[in-house]
């Protein structure tokens, strides 16, 4: 993030080259220390418009001067820019959008549709189609960045600590808002990672406060919420995108507990015709892991354990594989890009799919073939 407050400050620094007036649709020139730099933004859906809220995060005072503590503004308004205007004049600072790194969707406000949020974030001058999207299952946006609010901490800050943590987590990755918008125009389907509120547990930092955690996926048909993928289907949406570096499978053997972790996901998919009509899909995926404990006794000539545990491997990815896949068939959602997938397996077929993709989606057979590999067993080498 560090280099995002370079960029920030350094556009802001460059502002005043421009003169007094405006160029274009560029805001007046100001100064860093009269502005307000807001690095989350959610929006709900309220009393017939939107709630806009803005957080700044932690800001520092200076070299030696502490901390700012996080700024929560809100706003209700007929339209995002609209409340988003609102808000310059709760106090002596101009509120800054050009360093909002996430844009937080309420559960309701995801339901009515994205149009109205990431229209606003495509149009305006300060806002990045690389702002990182997340939706709040079961809560409102203002609720998770009131309550993520304190002297020392706002949600900018875990935020930012789940994007750093993307790879360290085998159901959750992160989009943008452009990777979303960019799978609607092709898909007409989209997937966005979901969070949730939930109480602080003993170690977590502090008990009897909220903090915002990874909740699976939100699932977009057209642009309105359509469901959630969690569990085994959470984990699916990554084995398809080949995300599963934090992918850690704790598996009970006769010989004892046994970890396999994750390193390695490659998923292909092909179309099925009965002469011209569209029947099925067959998903073919490869995954290597790595033996990260073994039991005790154990060696790597150890021919049946590695067979169990590879087994094992394929049984438990394919699961996640038919959960996501079962899921986007009942969503009628084509999320993970299904078609174009089958499309470029076989050009000569794409206008068949073209055609027959939306009808034949929800009743689609798809058949799905694991290979598991267990790739090495760490320091377990000569183990007896």
């Amino acid at each position: 993030m560090r280099g995002r407050r370079i960029l920030a400050a350094a556009a802001a620094l460059l502002l005043p080259l421009s003169g007094c007036g405006r160029v274009g649709e560029l805001p007046y020139a100001r100064e860093m220390e009269d502005m307000a730099l807001m690095r989350t933004l959610g929006v709900d859906l309220e009393d017939g418009g939107v709630r806009v809220t803005a957080s700044s995060g932690v800001q520092s005072r200076g070299v030696d001067q502490g901390e700012e503590p996080p700024l929560v503004l809100s706003s209700v308004s007929g339209t995002v820019s609209g409340a988003c205007l609102a808000m310059q004049s709760y106090g002596t600072s101009y509120v800054f959008y050009g360093h909002v790194g996430q844009l937080l969707l309420g559960e309701d406000m995801a339901g009515s549709g994205l149009a109205e949020a990431l229209d606003y974030i495509e149009r305006d001058p300060e806002m990045r189609l690389g702002t990182e999207l997340f939706v709040v299952r079961g809560a409102t946006a203002a609720d998770a960045l009131f309550s993520a609010a304190s002297e020392s901490a706002s949600s900018a800050e875990r935020l930012e600590a789940i994007e750093d943590d993307e790879g360290e987590q085998p159901d959750a990755m992160t989009r943008s808002v452009g990777d979303v918008l960019s799978d609607l125009s092709k898909h007409r389907a989209a997937f966005a990672p979901a969070l949730e509120l939930r109480e602080k547990r003993e170690g977590d930092g502090g008990a009897g406060e909220k903090q915002l955690a990874s909740a699976g996926y939100a699932i977009f048909r057209e642009d309105g919420l359509a469901g959630w993928a969690e569990g085994d289907a959470a984990y699916g949406v990554n084995l398809m995108e080949g995300q599963v570096d934090a992918d850690v499978l704790e598996l009970d053997t006769d010989s004892g507990k046994t970890a396999l972790r994750v390193v390695d996901a490659k998923t292909t998919v092909g179309a099925v015709f009965d002469g011209d009509t569209l029947t099925g899909l067959a998903v073919a995926c490869t995954v290597e892991a790595n033996l990260a404990q073994a039991p005790e006794g154990f060696s790597d000539w150890d021919e049946a354990l590695l067979e169990e545990l590879r087994r094992a491997l394929e049984e438990t990815e394919r699961a996640r594989l038919e959960a996501v896949l079962d899921l986007s068939r009942t969503l009628e959602a084509d999320f993970l890009g299904l078609k174009k997938r089958a499309g470029l397996a076989a050009p000569w077929r794409w206008a068949a799919l073209q055609e027959q993709w939306e009808d034949a989606l929800p009743d689609l057979d798809i058949q799905v073939l694991v290979k598991g590999t267990i790739l090495r067993s760490y320091d377990t080498a000569g183990r007896v």
